[in-house]
């Protein structure tokens, strides 16, 4: 434990200090007391606290009784102590004759807050150092909203980069779509004037193969680069996802796992694009079967949220796979990206996107007993759907 530490642990017992207000001057007295919005102190050589007025005890939640005979660490976290920060900005006041520091201290109550500190030297006549001066002012608000601005400005320039980036990912699958129709026109006639002997079967299964891949691709990218717009109608949310749970049965079937879909009964409905919304589930559980282990169940469900009075519809995939490499979380929505050998990395950009559109948010993790976990966040009309629909598929 650092001195500083030792000094933070409870007040002191020391002798009267001569660190003072102006002598005689009782205005300033009261004006440095009556000040409530900035924290102002004096402190002894030693940098223990000799004064303290109301504005302090305001920011740091310290009445003066607790205050007093504390050193000013009492007020810095654990990292900064470590650090020797108060020391140090008390030997650079000394030295410089004031100093300004910002960063986060830490209440009387254990909350932190973000504080402008301000430490001057003061001396007497013959230069001898007397004490210090601290002013501090909490910027919490402050730092809060421009942490939120800059946030907004990073997630508006990562939606400029991806429309930009969907519009030449469209462009580029448009213009690939035809010679790729060619390839696989000449393959039927190849196929149709020399017959699919056993010397040109292994050659012909690959190029189909591949060309299946790529027809793939460009759908996806076509998917990904389709430009917003499509207008939200409410419809019933249990239809579209017994059709996504219809449309990857053969996947299911193929993978041998049963999908099981529960739906909240009376479920509001949604404004959606239906055909849009069903690709969404069709991609998260395509996703899921391709990771969940044969015998096991990956499960569909969604139900009503009421939160600050917002009515939402929340949707969950879940699976009993691996789940997601925790290092791997941060980037899964970045398009071409994918950990699973001959994936394409669209899958989950897609699913983003058009969420997006529906004024919706998705979110991916794992869950506590294992498997990946997503959730889908889709706004609701206030006046719930007679159709509900519910069971295993």
């Amino acid at each position: 434990m650092t001195p500083d530490e030792a000094s933070a642990e409870g007040p002191v017992s020391c002798p009267p200090s001569d660190m003072a207000l102006p002598d005689g001057d009782e205005s300033f007295r009261l004006l440095v007391e009556s000040v409530e919005d900035v924290g102002i102190c004096m402190l002894g050589p030693d940098g223990r606290v000799a004064s303290w007025n109301s504005g302090a005890e305001r920011v740091t939640g310290y009445p003066a009784g607790e205050a007093l005979g504390r050193h000013i660490s009492l007020f810095f976290l654990e990292e900064q102590l470590a650090a020797g920060l108060p020391r140090r900005l008390l030997a650079e006041a000394e030295e410089q004759g004031r100093v300004r520091d910002e960063g986060w201290r830490v209440r009387r109550d254990g909350s932190r807050f973000y504080a402008l500190v301000v430490i001057t030297a003061l001396r007497d006549a013959d230069g001898r150092l007397r004490g210090f001066s601290g002013m501090s002012r909490d910027l919490t608000t402050r730092r809060e909203t421009e942490l939120q601005l800059q946030e907004a400005r990073e997630a508006l320039r990562r939606n400029e980069t991806l429309s930009l980036m969907g519009s030449l990912v469209a462009g580029v699958a448009h213009e690939v779509r035809n010679p790729l129709f060619g390839i696989s026109a000449t393959l039927d006639a190849f196929e149709a004037r020399f017959g699919r002997s056993r010397e040109h079967a292994p050659f012909l299964s690959t190029l189909r193969r591949e060309v299946s891949r790529l027809h793939h691709l460009m759908h996806e990218l076509l998917t990904y680069g389709r430009r917003p717009g499509t207008e939200l109608h409410p419809c019933s949310l249990s239809s579209v996802l017994g059709e996504s749970v219809d449309v990857t049965a053969a996947l299911a079937r193929e993978r041998e796992v049963e999908v099981e879909l529960w739906v909240e009964p009376e479920l509001p409905r949604v404004p959606m694009d239906p055909a849009r919304l069903v690709q969404v589930f069709q991609n998260l559980l395509a996703n899921a079967l391709q990771h969940a282990p044969r015998g096991s169940t990956v499960r569909l469900t969604a139900r009503r949220l009421v939160d600050e009075g917002r009515t939402r519809v929340e949707c969950m995939v879940l699976d009993q796979g691996p789940g997601f490499v925790p290092g791997h979380l941060p980037r899964v929505f970045e398009p071409f990206y994918s950990q699973r050998p001959g994936g394409v990395g669209l899958g989950l950009p897609i699913v983003q996107r058009i969420v997006q559109e529906h004024h919706g948010s998705v979110s991916v993790g794992n869950q506590p007993e294992g498997g990946a976990e997503i959730r889908v966040y889709l706004p609701a009309e206030g006046k719930p759907s007679a159709a509900a629909h519910s069971g295993s598929r």
